[in-house]
């Protein structure tokens, strides 16, 4: 659970929320230290020295350029001069010899026109681990850009959140093995300095079933983009805001933590059955679990999932909501309120 360019000094303020990563960190004259002594490990970019990061334990990554797929960050004046300077940085970082994985931020280059035309896999590849940021809910020009690409399903509304899990398949549509390097996927904690008239805010709510979204799609971090310029609340959106929205948060994301175990497991392929949803299995200390929430062009609704062949169980708990439901003949129901709601299962092998 990563903010993007974090301040030094909120450090603690971040890791009491549940953020655990600083996917790079403003360089304001504060030390290194300063984060990492907290607890709070980082992801170092280019405005750090290597002097500054040293063997620092707590650096356990560093950063290239971000959306260099759509020509920021990097200063190319096209897509292959684009490709060779990411390529060149990489090569730069690998001869530091720290042995530290490099991490690149991108963005429309996933969506299959013209950003990044016939480059995307090689920047992919590039690098050890991604992210991706399209902000969705918040930018209707984003959504123009999501309606354009030919992989986007017809008719589907992309200002919801089964659209952040569709970046990560897009992500994983462009490596040779899906998923063999990790795919980390942005989503928005306010507004996230839009300039649109149109632009609008993040609710608590949409931000957890897109970070949902997301995990369900196979991401293996979620990247938090937390500059805001909703007058509503401060510029930095995790710190800045009322008591009630940051308690959402922070309940949201100690969701995800807690069950980090068996999210670093391996999923299974199974299609559970209930149409409208997309799903995902996994399991752990004799448990199953199966996590689901409304697809592209799904619905809110009852909802009715089957489980594989072999499940014991009868009841199946619905993890954080204190309640279950019963299994007959290997299915159960459930209903979804919203198009962000999602639910995570829990039934004995």
């Amino acid at each position: 659970m990563s903010v993007f360019f974090g301040k030094p000094e909120h450090a603690a303020r971040l890791k009491d929320l549940g953020v655990n990563v600083y996917q790079e960190a403003e360089h304001d004259g504060s030390t290194m230290t300063s984060i990492t002594d907290t607890g709070m490990l980082v992801i170092a970019g280019q405005e750090w020295t290597r002097s500054e990061v040293g063997a620092n334990d707590g650096v356990v990554a560093w950063a290239t350029f971000d959306e260099c797929d759509m020509g920021l960050g990097c200063s190319g004046s096209n897509t292959q001069e684009n490709l060779q300077q990411m390529t060149n940085l990489v090569e730069k970082i690998r001869a530091y010899g720290d042995g530290r994985p490099i991490n690149a931020n991108y963005s429309k280059g996933i969506l299959g026109t013209w950003w990044a035309s016939g480059t995307m896999d090689d920047f992919l590849a590039a690098v050890d681990f991604a992210s991706v940021d399209n902000y969705a809910y918040t930018s209707p020009p984003v959504g123009d850009a999501f309606r354009a690409s030919p992989a986007w399903p017809e008719g589907a509304n992309p200002a919801v959140s089964a659209a952040y899990g569709w970046q990560v398949d897009r992500m994983r549509s462009f490596q040779a093995t899906p998923g063999e390097k990790p795919n980390w996927l942005f989503v928005e904690s306010a507004r996230p300095y839009l300039g649109e008239s149109n632009a609008r805010t993040i609710t608590p709510e949409q931000m957890e079933g897109a970070m949902w979204s997301g995990i369900i799609h196979e991401a293996r971090g979620i990247s938090i983009f937390q500059h805001n310029n909703d007058p509503a609340y401060g510029n930095y959106s995790l710190v800045d805001i009322p008591d009630d929205r940051r308690a959402k948060i922070k309940a949201a994301l100690a969701g995800i933590q807690a069950l980090a175990p068996v999210l670093n497991t391996q999923s299974y392929e199974w299609n559970a059955g209930a149409a409208g949803t997309d799903t995902m299995l996994k399991a752990k200390d004799g448990s199953a679990y199966l996590f689901a929430g409304i697809g592209l062009n799904g619905a809110p609704g009852s909802k009715t999932f089957t489980l594989p062949a072999g499940i014991t169980g009868n009841q199946v708990e619905v993890v954080g909501e204190g309640r279950t439901i019963q299994v007959t003949e290997g299915k159960f129901t459930d209903s979804f309120a919203n198009e962000y709601t999602h639910h995570i299962y829990k039934i004995t092998i």
